[in-house]
């Protein structure tokens, strides 16, 4: 392992159910339900096994223990080129048409036809066995996999489940009255007439746990009748709590309760929630925001019927409170009631910024519905009232009276800058002319120690930190010497965008750019991204069902390209056929391996003189953590392919200060992770370097899912731009 190298805890797996279906509900539903985007066909002829490298030319899939493999084997610019192995010459197929195939035998060609398809089965299933062995390549004390220990959701059994399991039926009495939840999570692994009894006599404590574990019970003698007694209108009612356990179960439900029935309950489910949502706004909004993910397959009437009974105030601090979060399509939905219900009040945007009950939260609302491309929602088409409402979000954003803002400084000066890229001429110069004038209000640039102070509070730099003085907030003018610069990169990356559409004359009239400008993006180049013709990227892969889902996907997606596979002690090795005299080498993790593989991955890469250059995460949010340790100062190129991995823009940046990072602001989709990879690896392959231009145009024509639009470019990125231009004014001063 390299020096100095700390390797992450596991994160630890929650308890709660409602926890951990708020952590999945987000991801799981949708990142595994749609077929591989952007794949190659697979290969017509099986890659063999167990075979070593022999040439540069050549593709093999080892099983553990694989020969050992060595960098200085796979590409070596001053090795000579008769040196390496010549694969030998095969003949070109010649097709000839027979003279009689127009009369040719049915039968013989059904024959064929079968045998064709009997040698592509088989192919298939030599590849999944070889996939199951690289599964299988653990780390000798990585903990074993996981076994009968699941339950029907796939997650793993609690540590109670497990101690019922080895403590017979009292045990699993025990769990049943001490937590019912969790018996019903995981009855299919209490298969008895004594278990059945013990859930049966707890229907009255958890009706909806046992409707939720219908699958499970339903094929087991008696487990109908334990639904049956669970189905009870009036019992239902009295456990419906906030109202969140009707919507878990809200398919099962319409599938078994009669129509009238299910309409009560429905409403006395939403009036409970909005109760809630009023008494504990702060822990009730992430869960309507992931059910409303979860219910993203289901008719916008439905979906959305639970914000129906919401006003105004609690629409806007459910934005506010889950908007970064959320999926685009859920945040569309919420802005659109949102908008329908200030109508029906007969209020606007600009009332609920200026209302003592709403106006602490109008930062966190602005920033989340103008970078969820809802900024012409917001400001409408009323010139006047636009520009009062810039002044109002202004005031909310920037920092007053000495305190730093609330919300990040890039992510501020970012979403000012996306507020004003609007296609309405009027709207976007009412905005120009309000910023400009906000912009002039602050008076000169900033002094040096202000500056410094603010940034340390942002994360900018420790250099800065150690230079900045504990009083420089509170000396006279240093709020609106940051708010000047806030607006000053604000208003570059606004004249930036231009592309010859007209500004205001006040605005132009400030020099946005000539006074502050922005910094110039790191170019992803083959000198970073290569050495010796080699790039090197880290992959990390974790132990739940979406990582091990998107581990095979990796394993199937890479075979299917010529990629030669490998399995060692905890890790796998991914190398691509050679290419304009350059390959690529992906180290990943293996799902189950922890911390010994990940040790042995390092171990591997240090002894061959290997250094990643890019570093990828494919995993959910939960998981973050334990990838930023793997990123280094020199890392070029970061991805995030989890969910709302954008939020993890500055702390990426703060540990490589030249990277690039890709990430989504929404959903991570493990298809479109697939794809985007592969086009990338297609650009380095062919020319070396990524051109954004280039990922993207490709990108867009073979991505076809609508989450893709969530995924941010990184030379386009509003919160990626201002935050390298604010470190570099910052440092400047």
């Amino acid at each position: 392992m390299l020096p100095g190298r700390l390797l992450p805890v596991p994160a630890a797996a929650s308890s709660s159910r409602w926890t951990r279906r708020l952590l999945l509900s987000a991801c799981a539903v949708l990142s595994a339900g749609l077929p591989a985007l952007g794949a190659a066909q697979p290969l017509t002829t099986p890659a063999p096994i167990a075979a070593p490298i022999a040439s540069l030319d050549a593709v093999a899939e080892l099983p553990a223990p694989p020969a050992p493999i060595h960098a200085a084997e796979l590409m070596a610019p001053d090795r000579p080129k008769s040196d390496r192995p010549k694969p030998q010459a095969q003949a070109q197929r010649i097709a000839i048409r027979p003279p009689d195939a127009p009369n040719a035998d049915p039968q013989a060609a059904e024959a064929r036809a079968a045998a064709a398809k009997a040698a592509r089965a088989a192919r298939m299933a030599e590849a999944r066995a070889a996939d199951e062995q690289i599964m299988n390549s653990r780390a000798a004390d990585s903990r074993p996999a996981e076994g009968q220990t699941a339950c029907a959701d796939h997650e793993p059994a609690s540590q109670p489940v497990l101690d019922a399991l080895f403590g017979g039926e009292v045990a699993f009495a025990e769990l049943v009255r001490r937590s019912p939840a969790e018996a019903f999570r995981c009855s299919s692994l209490f298969p008895g007439d004594a278990a059945l009894a013990a859930l049966r006599d707890a229907v009255p404590l958890a009706p909806f746990d046992a409707i939720g574990a219908a699958d499970q019970l339903s094929t087991r003698p008696g487990g109908e009748g334990v639904i049956a007694s669970a189905l009870d209108p009036g019992l239902l009612t009295r456990s419906l709590d906030g109202g969140m356990p009707f919507y878990e179960t809200r398919h099962e439900l319409r599938k078994r309760l009669p129509k009238t029935d299910l309409q009560a309950l429905e409403i006395r489910a939403a009036k409970a929630l909005a109760v809630s949502l009023a008494r504990d706004p702060a822990g009730m909004a992430p869960k309507i925001g992931a059910l409303l993910d979860d219910m993203v397959d289901d008719p916008p009437a439905d979906r959305f019927r639970i914000t129906m009974a919401l006003s105004s105030e609690d629409l806007l601090g459910l934005i506010a409170r889950t908007g970064p979060q959320i999926y685009t399509s859920s945040l569309d939905g919420l802005v659109n009631i949102l908008r329908i219900q200030l109508k029906l009040e007969k209020r606007s945007f600009l009332d609920l910024a200026r209302e003592e009950r709403t106006r602490p939260l109008w930062a966190e609302f602005f920033v989340a519905a103008v970078g969820g491309g809802r900024a012409a929602s917001v400001f409408g088409t009323n010139p006047a009232m636009a520009r009062d409402l810039m002044r109002e979000s202004l005031r909310a954003l920037l920092p007053v009276d000495g305190k730093p803002p609330a919300i990040d400084t890039a992510v501020v000066i970012g979403a000012l800058a996306d507020a004003m890229d609007l296609d309405n001429p009027a709207i976007r110069a009412a905005l120009e002319d309000e910023l400009a004038a906000r912009y002039r209000a602050a008076g000169q640039p900033p002094a040096k120690s202000g500056l410094q102070e603010v940034s340390v509070r942002n994360g900018a730099s420790d250099a800065l930190a150690r230079s900045g003085t504990s009083d420089a907030l509170a000396r006279s003018g240093t709020s609106d010497a940051l708010a000047r610069s806030m607006i000053g990169l604000a208003g570059s990356l606004h004249a930036a965008r231009l592309s010859g559409r007209p500004a205001t004359p006040a605005f132009e009239a400030e020099r946005f750019l000539q006074n502050h400008p922005l910094a110039a993006l790191p170019v992803l180049s083959g000198e970073r991204l290569f050495h010796n013709g080699l790039n090197v990227q880290r992959m990390t892969f974790y132990d739940d069902p979406d990582g091990r889902a998107s581990f095979r996907g990796f394993l199937r997606q890479h075979r299917a390209q010529g990629w030669a596979l490998h399995a060692q002690s905890g890790f796998a090795v991914a190398i691509s056929p050679e290419r304009n005299g350059r390959r690529i080498i992906i180290v990943a993790d293996i799902p189950g391996a922890g911390d010994a593989g990940r040790a042995a991955a390092w171990d591997w890469m240090a002894r061959e003189g290997l250094t990643p250059s890019i570093v990828v995460h494919r995993g959910h949010s939960y998981h973050e953590d334990a990838t930023m340790t793997e990123i280094a100062p020199g890392t070029a190129l970061v991805f995030w392919g989890s969910c709302g991995g954008h939020t993890r823009l500055r702390a990426t940046l703060e540990r490589a200060p030249d990277a690039l990072v890709l990430a989504t602001q929404n959903i991570g989709v493990s298809t479109v992770n697939e794809a985007l990879l592969g086009i990338m690896e297609e650009r380095l392959l062919a020319d070396g370097g990524i051109d954004w231009n280039a990922v993207w145009k490709e990108a867009r024509s073979r991505i076809r899912d609508r989450r893709f639009a969530s995924y941010k470019r990184p030379d386009h990125d509003s919160a990626n731009l201002a935050f390298r231009a604010w470190q570099v004014q910052t440092a400047s001063h």
